[in-house]
């Protein structure tokens, strides 16, 4: 064959690949807008309490439970600072602030998934993969909407922060160094810990975290439209959101909503670039094989394997 006859078949070979692909692309995101994926049903519920790679459970087991410690630890440390700092005697005013929302459900997520990763873990013995549910728990169920809301919500507020609140509020609360910190760090942990674990996500999904936006929204409006207060005796939590000029507020609302689909689906591209490097690494090509297939390959134990298919825990 000549050389131009091998640059011929080579791009023809390379026009097949990226037109498979872009097919491939496709039918997996018309597949994401099929309306059970609204839902909390999954059919291998193993990938939510197991990591992406081929590592030890037992040492994921561990970075859940660390990383659950080091997360509560910067909570406490920072309602410390900020009550001695800002809130002195009315540390409810915590809960005031948005930010502090996002930053209260991303720990509960990060907690929750310890527990549910260490119970079946100790449960599995060696191994979880998709022989030990025969249906998605109600406790997978609940850690799934935690970590929609937890890695949404985080994405949304650190967004927010940079792109407006930053450079239009210098209310003293937010211009502390703990403030930039917990309006940063919260997405750096996200997509680091969306990049290991083998959680999918949903692009559907987007109403958890919408929901959470309308529900804190209703919140701040009732809590200063009935006097209340907050720092120095405002009436509102941020200049952007001050109900006292409702169009602005109401334009902030939307704009929120519209950052917390976007997030959603930067989440699920995450995802899928993940996925995508899993398969590039283990099999040469994407065909999107679930990770608990080959983890229960290449994490097989003596112990797990004379374990016979009756023998296989039941965690329905």
């Amino acid at each position: 064959m000549t050389k131009y006859g091998s640059d011929v078949c080579g791009r023809m070979e390379e026009e097949r690949s990226m037109s498979t692909d872009h097919n491939r692309c496709c039918e997996s995101l018309v597949q994401e807008f099929k309306p059970d994926n609204i839902g909390l049903e999954y059919e291998n519920p193993a990938d939510l309490v197991t990591p992406q790679w081929p590592i030890n459970h037992k040492g994921y087991a561990v970075y859940r439970v660390t990383v659950a410690v080091l997360m509560v630890g910067w909570i406490v440390a920072d309602l410390m600072y900020e009550s001695q700092k800002f809130y002195h005697d009315r540390i409810w005013l915590y809960l005031v602030y948005a930010t502090n929302w996002s930053f209260v459900l991303l720990v509960l997520s990060t907690c929750f998934h310890a527990v549910c990763v260490m119970f079946y873990t100790t449960r599995a013995a060696s191994c979880v993969d998709r022989q030990s549910f025969e249906k998605m728990p109600p406790s997978l169920k609940l850690q799934w909407v935690l970590q929609n809301l937890g890695y949404n919500s985080a994405i949304v507020v650190t967004i927010s922060y940079w792109s407006f609140i930053a450079f239009l509020d210098h209310t003293a609360i937010l211009m502390t160094d703990m403030s930039r910190l917990k309006h940063t760090l919260n997405t750096v942990f996200v997509i680091f810990d969306l990049m290991i674990s083998a959680t999918p996500i949903r692009i559907l999904h987007m109403f958890i975290p919408v929901m959470l936006g309308s529900i804190y929204s209703l919140f701040n409006a009732l809590y200063f439209l009935n006097n209340g207060t907050i720092l120095e005796g405002r009436h509102y939590a941020y200049n952007v959101l001050n109900w006292d000029h409702p169009q602005e507020a109401i334009i902030t609302c939307m704009l929120c909503m519209i950052e917390s689909v976007l997030s959603q689906i930067i989440l699920y591209e995450l995802y899928k670039f993940r996925r995508w490097i899993y398969s590039k690494t283990f099999f040469g090509r994407e065909n999107d094989l679930p990770y608990s297939e080959m983890q229960s390959i290449m994490t097989e134990t003596p112990k797990y394997s004379a374990m016979g298919k009756d023998q296989q825990p039941d965690f329905s």
